[in-house]
């Protein structure tokens, strides 16, 4: 069973803890849950997770864009997002910050599945 480390950025408490059960259903690891960019910079600096889930629209001075990229720079774990945005403006800074993958809400966890395991074997392949 694949038991990958993976961070939760979410701001809304529902679509939280459905993403919660869905990873735990998979056999995934889910070490924290935050809802702020700030919060989740400070968590993926100290639980190191394999993949970090990130909602662009977050509460605070940063969104989860910029949270995805300082957490890409300086600490190299990658980042699939999970959003309902998907305007050019905003597909243009997220290609900026090199996901792993972009997942639109409302989604299946099939979708949710696979863009998890095709990231996971392109980490798996770089190391």
């Amino acid at each position: 069973m694949n038991r990958a480390k993976i961070l939760v950025v979410e701001d809304e408490s529902e679509v939280a803890e459905t993403l919660k059960m869905m990873l735990k259903k998979f056999g995934y690891n889910v070490i924290g849950c935050e809802n702020r960019a700030e919060g989740a910079i400070q968590k993926a600096g100290e639980l190191h997770p394999d993949i970090v889930l990130m909602d662009i629209e977050l509460s605070g001075k940063m969104d989860g864009i910029q949270a995805a990229d300082t957490i890409g720079k300086k600490y190299h774990i990658p980042v699939i997002y999970i959003t309902a945005i998907c305007d050019t403006k905003t597909l243009e800074r997220v290609g900026a910050s090199v996901p792993y993958g972009y997942i639109l809400k409302p989604f299946k966890d099939v979708e949710l599945r696979t863009v998890i395991e095709i990231a996971l074997e392109t980490i798996a392949k770089k190391v």
